[in-house]
């Protein structure tokens, strides 16, 4: 009885183990077929890094630009300064005139052709002017956009696609050579490095050598863990022969080269050889020398131990060697041979931007792009964000703000299209994440004011129009409500412009009374606020809660003529293929009369030039421009917000937990602006341009009346054409008489 169980055990065996075998087989084609089909027959790859640019920088026709600042722009992409550009990637300054090598791109458009180009820059700060190498003049050039970020989900791996036709010939051939020389006669296996293999292990005792040819290390990249036991290398086997027979030869050898692990930079994992010709050589793949493709296969078998940059002997002596193998294998010539072995190696030293971590600007685009693109396709498929961002301005603001011993944002961007060149939301993005620039909503204080003032005027009022600057009690929710001035000084009566220069409160709550506030709430929204608004006369102070991005575009209007725009971050976005997927249009919107644009200009210019921020020249700017502070109840917030003609942008001090800090928008957050602007501003200063519709007419501000002779103070003042007074000052004489009495008479 027991012989026939074991005899029957024994012709069960083959059955159980072809079953088993069937299973495991099964096992590993369900795998492989799962994610094969979501990552390769997709067409998306293996979990390509989204790229995060800059914006490209223009260089000509209408960009005025400053030749300090776009040569640290070419030092942050790493073009080089030589005698004579003769590649792209150099370029060479002897002032004022700069030859340029450009590299090119083909996004975002408008695309650069590489080629050689000379700019001559003017004394003033103005447009550079362009030729190209043959003399003709060029309207315009563009530097590439720097890399800003590297998004791969949760793993930090540096990772860019690469079309199979995109990858040279010669890298190609150098892979295999040194790597699989019979990748194109095997199955997955190479029978010889198996049974080498095998050896080594039975002298080793135990499963030490690798003997994996192209497909194999595919396999254990894609589907398993780098542990090296028996079990995992007929697990490797199985995904092999799998891959192999759902495969081309081409598109595996295309999967391998954007997979292979090409080394490390800081915390960043560089895989593929795209982004390894970036991350050694600067280079794109098309750009790669014979001995810079030996180098790249050469690097495969150990990154760490073949760096260039850690150990350029050993790293040329493996270019050497991979040369040597392509020879023997028919790949290159003698002549081939001996120039590829006399290459100089040219590995770039520039220091990684992705160490520096990712920035508020970053976090908040990827918060934004979520949504339109899902957490797959935004971290794995190789999309290319192209964004608005000011690298140099980037930088400025981050600076200013780091400086801070409260907490602080700031947010700049383009008063003519909504781009915002700059956003920091903190001091380090490294201790906290939360952007306090979009996702903070905080009192803005008198820095509301602008919206009163612009309502005031679209309703007839002057910059010389009479306001009661005394306490007064106004009827509240909580009963009666006495406004009061920051401090305790008031004027009795003044006119709208010392109104605002001086941030009188008592005199906005008088002017907010005859105004309405359902009108500046509804001019507040028509610029661009979009959070709730409380239509109390306490919204003229600044009592409702606003984003600094969203306060700082609704002033976009003052500084543009009258269009409210869009602030935007992103420009486009292209998939891994090329294609577009988001251009972004520039939106704008007229929402202010450009008379009255430029009315509430000039009311803001007198802040800068005799109220709350005229101590903006003491902290070294000094160029055109107007503003507002403001300050929150017992200091817990500082403001200002500010713009030129050609750049605006807003600053925010404050304490997390909205702790009082006897905080002022003057003392605190006017020099954060002027801080960013000293470092941000280009091109010569330009003065704010009066539109058609206005006249200006000298009056007496104690009148706000037609000035006298008689009249001790005079001040020339713009108006709205049929807006303007017409009836002379009342309170002094005049004639030679009347002026003869001012001259004795105290101001």
């Amino acid at each position: 009885m027991k012989r026939s169980r074991g005899r029957a055990f024994w012709l069960r065996l083959p059955v159980l183990a072809a079953l088993a075998l069937a299973a495991g087989a099964g096992v590993v084609a369900y795998r492989a077929e799962v994610l094969l089909s979501r990552l390769v027959l997709g067409g998306l790859g293996q979990n390509f890094s989204t790229r995060v640019f800059a914006a490209p920088a223009a260089l000509g026709e209408g960009v005025p630009r400053d030749p300090r600042r776009f040569l640290a722009r070419l030092d942050r992409l790493s073009y080089r300064r030589v005698r004579e550009p003769r590649a792209p990637g150099e370029y060479s300054w002897t002032a004022p005139v700069l030859t340029l090598f450009l590299r090119g791109f083909a996004a975002p458009l408008p695309a650069q052709n590489p080629g050689l180009f000379t700019a001559s820059f003017p004394e003033d700060g103005g447009p550079a002017r362009v030729q190209d190498a043959s003399g003709a003049p060029v309207p315009r050039v563009w530097l590439e956009p720097e890399p800003a970020a590297e998004l791969s989900g949760t793993r930090k791996v540096r990772r860019e696609p690469a079309a199979f036709a995109d990858v040279p010939q010669a890298l190609r051939d150098a892979v295999v050579a040194t790597e699989d020389k019979r990748f194109f006669s095997h199955w997955g296996l190479d029978p010889r490095a198996v049974a080498r293999s095998v050896l080594s292990d039975l002298k080793g005792g135990s499963v030490l050598q690798g003997g994996s040819t192209i497909t194999q290390q595919l396999a254990k990249n894609l589907f398993l863990t780098p542990r090296r036991t028996l079990r995992r290398k007929l697990a490797e086997a199985g995904f092999s022969f799998y891959l192999e027979a759902r495969l081309s030869k081409e598109r595996l050898l295309a999967l391998y080269l954007n997979e292979i692990y090409m080394g490390q930079d800081g915390p960043t994992a560089v895989a593929g050889v795209k982004a390894a010709a970036r991350f050694y050589f600067d280079k794109d793949l098309g750009r790669l020398s014979l001995g810079e493709c030996a180098m790249l296969a050469g690097i495969i078998r150990s990154p760490y131990r073949y760096n260039p940059r850690r150990d350029p002997q050993a790293a040329q002596e493996r270019r050497d060697f991979v040369l040597r193998r392509m020879r023997e294998e028919g790949y290159i010539t003698p002549a081939q041979l001996r120039r590829g072995l006399g290459e100089s190696l040219l590995v770039t030293d520039r220091p990684s931007r992705e160490r520096r971590g990712p920035s508020y600007f970053v976090a908040e685009v990827i918060r934004q792009a979520l949504p339109r693109y899902g957490e797959e396709a935004l971290f794995r498929e190789g999309l290319s964000l192209y964004t608005t961002m000011d690298p140099l301005a980037q930088a400025a603001a981050e600076g200013a703000v780091r400086r801070l011993p409260a907490q602080g944002a700031l947010a700049a961007l383009s008063p003519e299209d909504g781009r915002v060149l700059a956003l920091v939301g903190g001091r380090d993005f490294s201790e906290s994440q939360f952007n306090r620039a979009t996702q903070a909503r905080r009192q803005p204080g008198s820095a509301f004011k602008p919206f009163l003032y612009g309502a005031a005027l679209e309703r007839g009022h002057t910059p010389a129009s009479q306001l009661d600057d005394r306490p007064k009690a106004y009827p509240g929710s909580a009963g009666p409500w006495t406004p009061r001035n920051y401090d305790g000084v008031y004027q009795g009566t003044t006119t709208m412009r010392t109104a605002l220069a001086h941030s009188l409160n008592a005199a906005a709550v008088d002017l907010a009374n005859q105004v309405g506030p359902p009108a500046i709430a509804e001019f507040a929204r028509r610029m661009g606020v979009a959070s709730p608004l409380e239509e109390s006369l306490a919204l003229a102070l600044g009592t409702s809660e606003v984003s600094l991005l969203e306060l700082t575009a609704a002033y976009a209007p003052f500084a543009n003529g009258g269009f409210r725009v869009e602030p935007r971050l992103i420009d486009a976005v292209y998939d891994a293929q090329g294609s577009v997927l988001e251009f972004a249009q520039g939106r704008k919107e007229a929402a202010l009369d450009p008379a009255r644009a430029y009315l509430l200009t000039s009311l803001l210019e007198s802040v800068v030039a005799e109220g709350t921020a005229r101590s903006l020249p003491l902290l070294g700017f000094s160029r055109p421009c107007a503003g507002k502070t403001g300050t929150t109840e017992e200091g817990r917030d500082a403001w200002f917000v500010g713009y030129t003609p050609q750049l605006l942008a807003g600053a925010w001090v404050g304490d997390d937990r909205n702790r009082p800090l006897k905080l002022t928008g003057a003392k605190d957050a006017l020099p954060v602006w002027a801080a960013f602007m000293k470092a941000a501003a280009e091109g010569p200063a330009q003065p704010f341009l009066q539109p058609q519709g206005l006249v200006t007419v000298a009056i007496d501000p104690a009148s706000g009346l037609k000035a006298r002779a008689g009249c001790p103070q005079r001040r020339d003042e713009v108006f709205a054409a049929g807006t303007e007074p017409t009836q002379d000052c009342p309170l002094h004489k005049g004639g030679v008489w009347g002026w003869f009495k001012s001259l004795f008479r105290r101001p």
